[in-house]
């Protein structure tokens, strides 16, 4: 098919632009040129007749008259001038003044920049709507898109040639092309009605009010038209109503896009660019149009649909839609700048009496004074979003460093992840990223691994209320750097710390090791054991100084013996069967675990000496997955739990849930009449 790709589809979009705006001058230029300005009673006379000019022959925009006789005299009046500036000479008679004028045809430096910014508000429509529907022609939205374009470049390139024309119009054009600015402008609000219905999220029995409303305003705007009833169809009347229902659209979907953050952002490029574009030419045309004040000219009025286009495109095709927040900001506070700053003149200058220029002076102060230090402030109390400043950051990024195990640093550095963009979602990611990367339109952050923690996928920021930004991503890279840079000075702290205390441990157990060895060797039966003792600490706190991790089997086999002539000793038998310490085994404990679990062992022996009264102590060890559990039961007395943790006496609990805590592990106790069980868990590593 001809319109099968979209580049034929976007050439078939130059193709009419260029024919339209090619018709647009050959109408234009075939005006005449006086280089005169007329005015109000000026008296204009040829070959061909004359006539003396009303405010109403001077009126732009002949859809502001109202009064259908009036009509029919604006473009009688326009048709006896246009034939009287045909004549090759003309005479103007103002105030007892005879002007003698030589009508010639219009060249292209003839027209003014009113024509050329019309035009170039035409074609931009044009092009930006006709861009999309090319890329996406079976789009509903796309198509409604293009479809309003046309209807602004129709309506444009006719303004373009009767407001700034010098002279008349003839009668069947100027109606014509009156006729087609009024129609196309309804159909611009018929189109973005229809629009609002279908997109972002398509409304309830959407097809019945698309048909509805284009039915009853196609039939208010034909009424208008051809002034059937001037007093009801008044085409200013249709335009705000259209505006009011595009307002009324857009207030819906914002309830409606509600769980739809992507739906919310793009709604939120169209519903402020369609309010801010069609309501400022309402505001500052039509309406002052309908209560008689001078309005803007339609002509530069027109400008403001650059904006609604410009927003509606970045709103369908989603372009960037994680700058909508600041893009957003920006256009709402600046527009309500400009309308203060207007409104604040026109008071001045109007209700008070001041000159324009002192006027205009007063105003642009009281906005820059007044206005624009406070726009932050709201932006901040309704973004409900802090920004972490430098120290704060730096702070976080120590702390996350400085975590004493990789668990609780990967749980703090999610945690400051989660202070920072209060995300719904935060979740590891399977294929590890290299970079903070944006994704999903401004849904997701990808953040790297940082301090051997996992990569991250952070999803729907703030709650969910916005979309992640250039900012979000910028303030996500000085983390990752501020940590990574923390984790390089806590890598090279401990190293230092490391070899100092090997050199430490080395003296430990060259000299002092080698003298408690040289008495071993002279000690008697009493005094050996508390020798090997002493060793053995000596060893262990050597294999925590260098870092060494201790073998599980060979700690078990230790404990064991050292038990077993402890309790030898005051008759209490030891049962202990052969179990994980005695089968070959690669489990590791590293310093603080294998501390914590000998010291408490040795502590309940010594409870269980001093206190129990009993005559044997049984213990089980088991494994599960990585956590071993090491259970010591006695046939003693017992004792009352509670009342002992709250004296803090006998047992020493607190100090017990204190080591094995800090060392991951876990502390139980349960006591009777029948005797006293203790249990220990800890976790251990493979090699």
């Amino acid at each position: 098919m001809i319109l099968s790709t979209p580049g034929r589809r976007l050439a078939l979009v130059f193709g009419v632009g260029v024919f339209l705006v090619a018709f647009t001058l050959h109408l234009a230029l075939r005006l005449p040129q006086l280089g005169f300005q007329l005015q109000v009673g000026d008296l204009i006379s040829s070959q061909q007749g004359s006539i003396q000019l009303t405010a109403l022959d001077l009126v732009e925009d002949p859809g502001a008259i109202e009064d259908f006789s009036e009509l029919t005299s604006f473009y009688e009046n326009q048709d006896l001038l246009s034939k009287i500036l045909t004549a090759t000479s003309v005479q103007v008679d103002r105030e007892g003044n005879r002007h003698e004028l030589s009508p010639r045809a219009r060249h292209l430096s003839d027209l003014s920049v009113l024509f050329w910014t019309q035009v170039f508000v035409a074609c931009g429509a044009l092009i930006i709507s006709g861009w999309i529907w090319a890329i996406r022609s079976r789009d509903l939205a796309s198509t409604l898109f293009a479809i309003s374009g046309l209807a602004v470049c129709l309506s444009a390139l006719p303004s373009a040639i009767y407001t700034t024309r010098e002279g008349g119009v003839p009668h069947g054009l100027f109606r014509l092309l009156a006729e087609l600015n009024g129609a196309t402008a309804s159909l611009f609000g018929i189109s973005m009605i229809a629009l609002f219905l279908v997109y972002p999220i398509r409304l309830k029995h959407w097809k019945k009010l698309i048909v509805a409303e284009t039915v009853i305003l196609g039939a208010w705007t034909t009424l208008s038209v051809f002034k059937a009833f001037h007093s009801v169809t008044y085409l200013g009347l249709i335009m705000v109503t259209e505006m009011f229902l595009i307002c009324l659209l857009i207030s819906i979907q914002f309830f409606a896009t509600s769980k739809d953050l992507l739906a919310r952002a793009s709604l939120t490029w169209l519903g402020l660019s369609v309010l801010v574009g069609a309501g400022a030419f309402i505001g500052l045309n039509t309406i002052p149009s309908m209560l008689d004040i001078t309005p803007l000219s339609q002509g530069y009025a027109f400008l403001f649909f650059l904006i609604i286009y410009l927003g509606l495109a970045a709103g369908l095709t989603q372009y960037r839609l994680f700058e909508v927040g600041q893009w957003a900001f920006r256009l709402l506070f600046y527009a309500v700048g400009a309308l203060l700053l207007a409104l604040l003149d026109a008071a001045l200058v109007f209700g008070v009496g001041m000159d324009r220029f002192p006027a205009m002076g007063v105003a642009l102060l009281a906005v820059g004074f007044l206005y624009l230090p406070v726009r932050e402030s709201i932006w901040s109390l309704f973004s409900r979003r802090k920004s972490m400043k430098l120290h704060e950051s730096l702070e976080q990024a120590l702390h996350v460093a400085l975590a004493p195990s990789e668990t609780q640093r990967s749980h703090r550095w999610e945690e400051l992840i989660r202070k920072i963009f209060d995300p719904l979602e935060v979740e590891i990611l399977e294929t590890p990223c290299d970079q903070v990367e944006l994704s999903r339109d401004g849904l997701t952050l990808k953040i790297p691994a940082v301090a051997n923690t996992p990569s991250l996928r952070v999803s729907y920021p703030w709650s969910g209320r916005a979309l992640f930004n250039k900012e979000s991503k910028a303030l996500a890279r000085q983390i990752v750097a501020l940590v990574s840079q923390a984790e390089s000075s806590r890598k090279a702290y401990d190293r230092g710390v490391a070899e100092e205390r090997r050199r430490m441990a080395q003296d430990l157990h060259d000299d002092v090791g080698a003298r408690l060895l040289t008495g071993l060797h002279s000690a008697d039966d009493k005094f050996r054991p508390l020798l090997q003792s002493a060793i053995a600490e000596i060893r262990s706190i050597v294999s925590g100084m260098t870092g060494e991790n201790t073998s599980l089997s060979l700690l078990l086999a230790d404990l064991r013996y050292e038990m077993r002539q402890r309790l030898t000793t005051v008759k209490i038998e030891l049962d202990w069967p052969a179990s994980v310490e005695d089968r070959p085994s690669l489990r590791l404990l590293d310093y603080r675990q294998q501390k914590a679990l000998s010291s408490a062992v040795r502590e309940v022996v010594s409870n269980v000496i001093r206190h129990s009264g009993a005559s044997r102590l049984q213990v089980q060890v088991d494994e599960e997955d990585t956590v071993l559990r090491i259970s010591l039961g006695d046939d003693g007395r017992g004792f009352s739990v509670s009342s002992l943790e709250q004296t803090n006496q006998g047992f020493g609990l607190s100090s017990l849930r204190r080591r094995l805590k800090d060392a991951g592990g876990t502390f139980r106790i349960e006591s009777s009449d029948l005797g006293t069980l203790v249990v220990f868990e800890i976790p251990y590593q493979m090699s």
